[in-house]
């Protein structure tokens, strides 16, 4: 069985927005927005296409 007080010590919070944005280079951001971009346009097309099936 899980020990959620034991996993939530273990826990560690990923960096905030702004840490993860002066982390980045400007073009590393907009290729991260491109495939973001991409995968939701992805789904999308699986979405519509399951669809009409």
């Amino acid at each position: 069985m899980i020990n959620f007080k034991e996993e939530l010590e273990k826990y560690q919070p990923l960096l905030e927005l702004d840490d993860i944005e002066s982390a980045l280079h400007p073009s590393q951001m907009q290729d991260l927005l491109d495939i973001l971009q991409h995968i939701a346009k992805e789904k999308t097309q699986d979405h519509t296409a399951s669809e009409t099936e």
